[in-house]
């Protein structure tokens, strides 16, 4: 009787292995220290399946990325609803779909927001992406403060993207805290935004207790 073996994986299989292996290893290690060879090891694959995917560590890296911010922006528009009375008021449910997704994808987070150098195209990349990001929060602002000029919505937009990576990373380094810390930071800092403006957002968030460490279930990248 022949030795049974394991079948093959398939192309989508072999896709997600390699992705899977690559956000993990990008976000641990970074970008430069993490080589082509460690990511087919990581996937339990060959370096020349691989490459039938992806013609190099950059294109990958670059794939991963645009995929993650997607991901990312899509989690608060989720719980968006343009046109609403006060929609200052859905500002901290899309806060908190923000942090969920962080925790659920903590690896593409890591790479989103860890700024990346040694490749002058990964790092054009990232910062078009962030770039993206602070266009995301001026389409926002004008939702929530139609009155605000140009100049300055784009100035506190850009404000409102740094804090939320700041803290995002923050809290990545602290698998312990529970979201609703960061999520009731980030609430108080864009309240004093608010405020200023003349609009300022419910800061309500569900109670969890400060000590209650985030489930691994959470941590887990799909």
């Amino acid at each position: 009787m022949p030795p049974l073996t394991s079948p093959r994986p398939t192309p989508a299989q072999r896709l997600e292995l390699i992705e899977q292996a690559a956000i993990r290893l990008f976000a641990e290690r970074g970008f430069a220290a993490t080589t082509v060879d460690d990511v087919a090891k990581a996937a339990g694959l060959t370096k020349p399946m691989l490459y039938r995917h992806f013609e190099s560590k950059q294109e990958l890296a670059v794939a991963l990325m645009i995929r993650a911010r997607a991901d990312l922006i899509e989690a608060p528009l989720a719980r968006f609803q343009p046109g609403m009375a006060e929609p200052q008021a859905q500002v901290p449910a899309m806060v908190d779909a923000w942090f969920e997704h962080i925790e659920r994808h903590p690896h593409a987070a890591r790479l989103l927001f860890t700024p990346i150098t040694g490749d002058p195209e990964v790092e054009r990349v990232q910062t078009e992406l962030h770039a993206l990001q602070t266009a995301t929060q001026v389409a926002l602002l004008r939702e929530l403060a139609p009155d605000l000029d140009e100049v300055e919505t784009q100035a506190l937009a850009t404000v409102m993207r740094a804090s939320l990576a700041a803290i995002a990373l923050w809290w990545l380094e602290r698998p312990t805290v529970p979201r609703e810390v960061p999520v009731r930071a980030l609430m108080r800092s864009f309240k004093g935004i608010f405020t200023a403006l003349g609009e300022s957002p419910v800061t309500h968030v569900e109670n969890r207790s400060v000590d209650q460490p985030r489930t691994e279930i959470h941590k887990k990248e799909s």
